[in-house]
């Protein structure tokens, strides 16, 4: 209870309130929920998933290291386990929070995905080919905007994993970007864009080409 004064000598004490059993501070309170929410967090321990899988001993293998910071330069070391509730796509590099980094474990479970980056490059093939030394080729440029003013240059190899069409130009995600190679594999379809074609009126002989507006009276819309 908390009293006005206290002072065992004296016969009376006045009583200011009662005070609930064991009494603790407010202050107290805060404390000690604050210390029961840190306790059943999870524990915030980051790791890296490269972007592709490697082949150990006949099994496919993830390729893990424990970091947040994309600078770092750990060893990637091999994880053959489970990654419980965590979906992985190939060609994307992850940032994952875990329960715990254990690359020796069956199964390492995934609190929440950080961030993930596209591995790779990005090119653009033009809408139209052109003939180089009797061959079809197709024109490419690296780069992944429609502003860029990056020169297009020939291609007369073949495209892995991509069906395309003439009369529209593409942006593609590719694992390399070499203009020289036989092959570029496409690992998926960014954007397509169809290139608005152009119509002409061809001029015949006696002929009067003018084109005359017509006025044409609008109803008036009923409100």
């Amino acid at each position: 209870m908390a009293v006005e004064k206290y002072d065992p000598q004296e016969d009376t004490l006045l009583v200011i309130r009662a005070l609930p059993y064991p009494w603790v501070s407010k202050e107290a309170l805060v404390r000690k929920a604050e210390q029961l929410k840190k306790k059943s967090a999870p524990q915030a321990e980051f790791m890296r998933l490269h972007s592709e899988l490697i082949k150990v001993n006949d099994s496919l293998c993830y390729q893990v290291r424990k970091e947040y910071s994309g600078i770092d330069t750990t060893a990637w070391e091999p994880f053959c386990g489970v990654l419980d509730n965590f979906y992985f796509r190939s060609w994307y590099e992850y940032t994952l929070q875990v329960e715990e980094y254990n690359p020796h474990a069956d199964t390492i479970c995934v609190i929440k995905t950080i961030a993930r980056y596209p591995k790779g490059q990005f090119m653009k093939i033009h809408s139209e080919r052109i003939k180089v030394n009797d061959s079809l080729c197709y024109q490419v440029r690296k780069g992944f905007s429609r502003r860029d003013k990056t020169p297009w240059e020939p291609f007369c190899g073949k495209f892995s994993n991509l069906w395309c069409e003439e009369g529209y130009e593409y942006t593609l995600h590719v694992k390399e970007y070499n203009p020289h190679a036989d092959t570029i594999f496409v690992i998926k379809t960014v954007a397509s864009y169809e290139v608005p074609r152009v119509f002409m009126r061809v001029h015949k002989e006696g002929r009067n080409d003018t084109i005359r507006a017509i006025p044409v009276k609008r109803r008036k819309m009923k409100r």
